[in-house]
């Protein structure tokens, strides 16, 4: 055999051209629905293929595939068993404008909303252009269902803050929404005789409808500590009571609850809860969080938080949400994965802040 045909079947021999494997999830032998990248075109492998300097040798060796319905956990890199994300082009059947700043937007995507747990998050985006060209996180809100029961979507709880957020804002009932999920590791949902409070900051309240609807359906004496800037930033306090949440409000101006910040009520339940078991959960901004993790370490108690970092892909791609942990040693690893829900004691909060 010549050198020029030992060449020829060595090239044959390796990987599909990107062009070959163009909307098309690679698992084995297995053909999956494909899914799309960050600024919603398909991806030419779900793997991720990372094609460097080093070449595509070094490429196939950080292959990962992503067939979470065999391996939930290593699939993708998730620290806990969830479903496998899947994009879907979704309508809008609502948009509850609730002030200048804060929206509720329902989308109808139940393929997500049946997978989704407490904690887990989407990215999305209005349009396929390029502006913006990355798709943003938010956290599932409210699992939507019919008069029957059955589940017809989900939605999201935002505020204008960026192009993203702005845009959602101003979206009609018929528009159509990017969105793939759900994505990243859940809450863990505890049973009785464990008390669950959650404590939330602002915006940082979304995670906690779907959480609370899980406690409610164990059993689990619960209470939510809320704190906003002022009595504008607190929104659907009823949806809580009427699930059976002891709700605990805070403002910084003290034009609702108490004046001050959510933390300082906490302080004083966790300097009067005893001995029974408690399981504490936190959103909001960062510095809220840390002092959360801060006061559940003095009381010695568990808590799980919920980080926001920057997300560009939602998939481990990117690497632009990696955390600095605290396993033994120091070591960086991807939000999207093994967050956005952190043991509050694994995260090293001074790089965080």
């Amino acid at each position: 055999m010549g050198s020029c045909e030992r060449k020829a079947r060595r090239r044959n021999r390796r990987e599909p051209t990107d062009a070959r494997w163009e909307g098309r999830v690679d698992a084995g032998n297995e053909r999956l629905p494909p899914l799309c990248d960050l600024a919603g075109t398909r991806l030419k492998s779900a793997a991720i293929v990372i094609r460097g300097v080093r070449g595509a040798q070094d490429a196939r060796e950080r292959r990962r595939p992503t067939d979470c319905r065999r391996r939930p956990v290593a699939a993708l890199g998730y620290t806990r068993p969830v479903a496998r994300p899947v994009d879907v082009d979704a309508r809008i059947a609502a948009n509850h404008r609730l002030s200048d700043a804060y929206n509720i937007l329902e989308i109808e995507a139940p393929s997500i909303a049946r997978r989704t747990r407490p904690g887990q998050f989407v990215m999305v985006k209005r349009a396929l252009g390029c502006e913006p060209l990355l798709r943003r996180p938010f956290s599932v809100f409210e699992i939507l269902r019919d008069a029957r029961g059955a589940v017809t979507g989900l939605s999201l709880l935002s505020k204008q803050v960026g192009a993203v957020t702005r845009d959602l804002f101003r979206a009609e009932p018929g528009d159509r929404l990017r969105c793939l999920g759900p994505l990243g590791s859940p809450f863990t949902v505890v049973d009785p005789p464990t008390r669950a409070w959650m404590v939330a900051g602002g915006v940082g309240l979304a995670p906690f409808a779907t959480l609370a609807e899980a406690l409610g359906a164990r059993g689990v004496d619960s209470t939510l500590f809320y704190g906003g800037r002022s009595g504008d930033d607190l929104y659907r306090v009823p949806f809580f009571e009427r699930l059976g949440v002891r709700v605990v409000l805070t403002t910084e101006d003290g034009t609702r609850g108490e004046a001050g910040r959510v933390t300082a009520p906490l302080k004083r339940a966790l300097d009067a809860a005893g001995a029974r078991p408690l399981m504490l959960y936190a959103c909001g901004p960062t510095p809220m969080l840390r002092a959360v993790a801060e006061l559940a370490a003095d009381a010695g108690r568990r808590v799980e938080v919920s980080l926001e970092p920057v997300m560009g892909c939602g998939l481990g791609g990117c690497y632009s949400c990696v955390v600095r942990v605290l396993d033994g040693g120091a070591r960086f690893v991807r939000a999207c994965l093994e967050g956005p829900v952190f043991e509050g004691s694994r995260v090293s909060w001074a790089d965080l802040t």
